[in-house]
C-alpha cells in the first residue's frame, strides 16, 4: 500500500492517475454488467412455445455511441497520462545533483557537490529537489521507491535521469524493480528523507574522511585484498569495485539490506559472505585469524 501513500508531487500525479483509470474502468465495467443482466432478464425465452423476439438489423444511433464512448474516454484518459508525463519528468529548479550507480546486488550514492559517498542508505533533505543520474556498471538495474511514485531504468553505458522532491520527513523502503542476477531480491535501499538541519549533520559527518589510527584492526584492513575493492576515504584504500567503507558503522544494513548491521553479521560476513548473500562478488576470508577478524569488525563497525 506504499505506493498509495506518495511523498512526492511526481508520485501524487500518478496516484491520482491511477484513482481516475480505476474509477472510469469500474463505472465501464457497472454499466456492462447491468446492460448484460438486463438483456438476459427481459429477453429470455419464458416457455417452450415462446417466441422469437423481434431482430433489428442496424441502428444508426446505438452504433454511434458504442464507437464514440470509449474513443471520448480513452481521449480523456490520454489526455492526463500525458498531463501526468509532463509532471513526472519536470526538472525542478534548483535541484541538487545526486548520482545513483547500480551494482550486482547493491545501490551506490555519490554527493558530487558535497564530495561524499555512501551504499544502499539514501539520505535526502525533505523539501529539497533532486536531480538525480541513474547508471548502471553491468546489467540494467531499476530504482524503485514505491512512495515516490515511479520507477527508472539503470542501463549500462547509458545515462537516465529523474527529478525528486520528497516533501516530508520519514524512512521509505525501495528495492531493484528489474531481475538483475541470483541475488536481485535483496538489493534494496533504505531513503531516510529528513529535515535540512539533520541532512545537513548527516552530510558533514559523511564528507568527512578517516584519519588514521594505526590501530590493528586498521592495519588488518590495508594488508589484505581489501584494498582492491573497498576504499576509506584518509587511508591508502581507494578501491571501486565494492562500497565505501568510509562510514560503514553509521548504516543500518549490510549486504544490501540482507542482514542488519551488527559485529556478529559483519563477521560473517568478512569470513563467508556467500554464506549470507550467495551468489555475492565479495570473496571468503576464512583464512583472517580470529584476532585478526575481531580487530578488523571493531575496526569497521568504529566508522561512524
Amino acid at each position: 500500500m506504499e505506493s498509495f501513500d506518495p511523498v512526492t508531487r511526481q508520485g501524487l500525479s500518478v496516484t491520482n492517475l491511477f484513482w481516475a483509470e480505476l474509477i472510469v474502468s469500474g463505472l465501464l465495467l457497472a454499466l456492462v454488467v447491468v446492460w448484460l443482466v438486463t438483456a438476459l432478464v427481459r429477453f429470455r425465452a419464458r416457455g417452450a412455445e415462446a417466441a422469437e423476439p423481434a431482430q433489428v438489423h442496424g441502428n444508426r444511433s446505438l452504433e454511434v455511441i458504442w464507437t464514440a464512448t470509449p474513443a471520448v474516454v480513452l481521449a480523456v484518459v490520454f489526455f492526463f497520462m500525458i498531463q501526468t508525463m509532463r509532471t513526472v519528468d519536470a526538472e525542478l529548479p534548483g535541484a541538487q545533483p545526486l548520482r545513483i550507480i547500480g551494482h550486482q546486488w547493491w545501490w551506490e550514492f555519490v554527493y558530487p557537490d558535497q564530495q561524499a559517498i555512501t551504499a544502499n542508505e539514501l539520505h535526502v533533505a525533505a523539501g529539497s529537489p533532486l536531480q538525480v543520474t541513474l547508471e548502471s556498471i553491468d546489467v540494467i538495474h531499476d530504482f524503485h521507491v514505491p512512495q515516490f511514485g515511479w520507477m527508472q531504468d539503470a542501463v549500462p553505458g547509458k545515462t537516465n535521469y529523474m527529478w525528486i522532491l520528497p516533501e516530508r520527513p520519514g524512512v521509505f523502503a525501495g528495492f531493484c524493480n528489474q531481475y538483475c542476477g541470483t541475488q536481485h531480491a535483496w538489493m534494496q535501499v533504505r531513503v531516510v528523507s529528513e529535515t535540512a538541519d539533520q541532512f545537513s549533520a548527516w552530510l558533514q559527518v559523511q564528507r568527512q574522511p578517516v584519519a588514521s589510527s594505526g590501530s590493528p584492526g586498521e592495519q588488518v584492513f590495508l594488508r589484505n585484498t581489501c584494498v582492491a575493492c573497498h576504499a576509506i576515504r584518509g587511508l591508502p584504500a581507494t578501491g571501486n569495485v565494492g562500497p565505501d567503507l568510509t562510514h560503514l558503522g553509521s548504516r543500518t544494513t549490510l549486504g544490501a539490506g540482507v542482514v542488519a548491521n551488527t559485529a556478529t553479521n559483519l563477521r560473517q560476513w568478512i569470513s563467508n559472505a556467500q554464506s549470507v548473500k550467495p551468489g555475492v562478488l565479495m570473496p571468503a576470508y576464512q583464512t583472517l585469524s580470529p584476532a585478526d577478524l575481531d580487530a578488523l569488525v571493531t575496526y569497521l563497525e568504529s566508522l561512524k
